[in-house]
């Protein structure tokens, strides 16, 4: 009798020992992927609110500088190319796109105070520090043009240099830079959380082998403690896959969108230097302005192609083209274009289509800007409603496997006591 006691003795101690065991290590395990997977979501939110919030609208608002600034110097040097009566209102429009780039420096600098990113906040300065000396340059250019001055069409030449070269090849880089930005963010939101996912499998492997050895031990078919707390880690898992999968896929959405806006805003950038060129060939021309307006037409046409060809597009890009052959043929000189005659040319460049209110330039302009607008919407959509989808799941997959956890310590906890009574 006394050997048979102790062997009973050993079977309970071993087997109080393992549940014990059990506990302990579904506790670990469900707290470690509880928290690491609660901090994993929380990041993910974080990174998607940046890109939704923060660099989506940074990216928009150099887009906004870009236009507005390459507008605003074709009309700053359209405006002296024609009568006061016909200048006047060019002028609005020269000082409404200035206002419009303001405006969006001023969102630009907001936004990039919150991001901490130090090149973004330095470079929206460094625009806004330009815009002023750019206005004073060509205002100054007007009034000593207007007064008979030719220092007037230096103090235009200078302002327009001061565009070309600083201001729109930094917005330029702004928005490439967010694009960027924007990107990574959507990605990091969406990646796989790995060390809650495998803490969470091993947590799952746990929790099944407990309940094979309390059926085992016990002759008991379900622990509910232990039942309870697996069917809540696997909804927190297959929940969090879930919306990380979701998210990924948003994210693949508006990775792809951006990557047909940037080829179309390049596209669009050019066709507003091709409309600034036209009007330099003629104030104050230099050799190889008409080869580089050729070149800007080509330049125009592969990248819509490369965003997908649109054929509206394209075809106001090639009657452009085609109408400009003349002003390009009579800069030339070319026998069969005739004179340069200066107002003729003018005409070239001002006029509007036929039938139409507006330029070549500016038919192209609407297209590609609706093209834009179309492709950022939901590429901001995406962002947004990644963003959505991630709201508080952090909470509710913390609070899911901390009741996992505490489910499984109870059920096991009751048949650890079992031997103490």
């Amino acid at each position: 009798m006394p050997v048979i006691r102790t062997r009973l003795r050993g079977v309970v101690e071993r087997t109080e020992h393992r549940f014990l065991a059990f506990a302990v290590l579904i506790s670990v395990l469900g707290l470690l992927t509880a928290f690491s997977g609660w901090a994993a979501l929380d990041l993910r939110q974080e990174r998607a609110a940046d890109a939704a919030e923060r660099r989506a609208v940074l990216t928009a608002s150099a887009l906004d500088v870009y236009r507005a600034m390459a507008d605003a110097d074709a009309h700053s040097l359209n405006a002296v190319l024609v009568n006061p009566e016909r200048s006047s209102p060019l002028r609005q429009r020269f000082r409404d796109d200035v206002s419009d780039t303001t405006e969006a420096l001023h969102i630009s600098s907001s936004r990039s105070a919150g991001t901490g990113d130090d090149a973004a906040y330095t470079q929206v300065w460094l625009l806004s520090r330009m815009l002023p000396l750019y206005t004073r340059l060509v205002e100054i250019g007007w009034t000593e043009s207007d007064a008979g001055n030719p220092v007037g069409i230096s103090y235009l030449s200078n302002a327009s240099s001061l565009v070309r070269t600083k201001i729109l090849p930094l917005a330029e880089q702004l928005h490439a830079a967010q694009t960027d930005a924007v990107v990574r963010a959507q990605r990091d939101a969406g990646a796989v959380p790995w060390l809650p996912l495998l803490s969470g499998v091993a947590t799952l492997v746990a929790l099944v082998a407990a309940q094979v050895s309390v059926t085992r031990r016990t002759r008991r078919r379900v622990n509910p403690g232990l039942a309870l707390a697996t069917a809540l880690t696997c909804v927190a898992l297959l929940g969090g896959g879930i919306v990380i999968g979701f998210v990924a896929a948003r994210g693949a959405v508006g990775e792809r969108e951006l990557s047909i806006v940037g080829p179309l805003a390049e596209a669009r950038n050019l066709g507003r230097e091709a409309d600034e060129a036209e009007a330099r060939i003629l104030i104050f021309p230099k050799a190889g302005d008409v080869s580089e307006l050729d070149e800007t037409f080509t330049g125009i046409e592969e990248r819509v192609t490369a965003a997908g060809g649109d054929e509206v597009a394209l075809a106001a890009v090639r009657a452009w083209r085609e109408h400009d052959q003349a002003l390009l043929g009579r800069v030339r000189g070319d026998v069969d274009a005739g004179p340069p005659v200066f107002t003729e040319l003018v005409k070239l460049i001002i006029d509007p289509v036929p039938g139409s209110a507006d330029t070549f330039g500016g038919q192209l302009d609407a297209r590609l800007t609706a093209l834009i607008d179309e492709h950022r919407a939901v590429a901001t959509d995406s962002a947004g409603s990644a963003r959505a989808t991630l709201a508080n799941w952090d909470a509710v997959v913390l609070a899911l496997l901390l009741a996992a956890v505490v489910s499984a310590v109870l059920g096991l906890g009751v048949r650890i006591r079992e031997y103490y009574t």
